[in-house]
């Protein structure tokens, strides 16, 4: 039994090293400096400032660096999907330069690319090894594979372009757009209530009490005899 367990435990040691074996020199870095951070913040962790990460990074992207920089510093955790170690901003502090940046590195290919949005459109960095017989393309994670698809992306500049048209109409105009004139409506007939007791009132003053008219006349009064002298 006992060497069934060690037996178990060399079969898992190899699933787990064999693809680190697999990799290049860089790759083998590459992937155990990420590989721990996952989960992380990248700022808190000096991401940018590693060597291995900046250098490559300003090689790829030349007079971009500083942008996409700018931005990938607004993400707030390196993240993991399938060999997918990548990061995406949350927002940008730069939105005359671009919208959005998402920085991936594959570890099955070592390929490290990056996506700069810029007035809707994506730009794609992305390493190229010389020893590859063709383009190697860019995998993408599904926070950014949307990004990619020129169908979700016409529609995404839609929906971006009617926000910004009824963010620059006058109130009246954008809340008659949005709705917001007929709910207020809807809340000011819901919510006003009749003056009743004003309303009773004034009928009971312009509608007099009729004097009530006696039962019965038992008797004529009396009238007394004058006498003649």
């Amino acid at each position: 039994m006992r060497c069934l367990h060690i037996l178990w435990l060399a079969l898992m040691l190899n699933a787990c090293v064999a693809p680190l074996l697999l990799m290049s020199p860089q790759g083998q870095l590459m992937w155990a400096l990420l590989k721990p951070l996952v989960g992380l913040d990248p700022n808190d962790v000096g991401l940018f400032e590693q060597p291995l990460i900046k250098n490559r990074m300003q090689e790829l992207l030349g007079k971009n660096y500083d942008t996409t920089l700018s931005l990938l510093k607004t993400a707030d955790k390196i993240q993991q999907e399938g060999p997918l170690i990548y990061l995406v901003s949350t927002y940008t502090p730069v939105p005359e330069m671009a919208e959005k940046a998402g920085l991936v590195w594959n570890s099955d290919t070592n390929q490290m690319a990056v996506m700069l949005m810029k007035g809707g459109a994506p730009s794609v960095f992305s390493e190229q090894f010389s020893n590859q017989a063709q383009k190697l393309v860019p995998s993408w994670p599904k926070e950014l594979a949307d990004y990619t698809d020129p169908q979700k992306l016409q529609q995404k500049a839609l929906e971006a372009g009617a926000n910004q048209v009824q963010q620059q109409l006058p109130n009246p105009i954008k809340a008659v757009a949005t709705g917001e004139v007929n709910a207020a409506q809807s809340a000011i007939i819901e919510n006003t209530v009749l003056p009743t007791a004003i309303t009773e009132t004034a009928v009971k003053m312009v509608t007099p009490a009729i004097p009530a008219v006696p039962a019965e006349i038992k008797s004529l009064p009396v009238v007394p005899e004058v006498k003649k002298q």
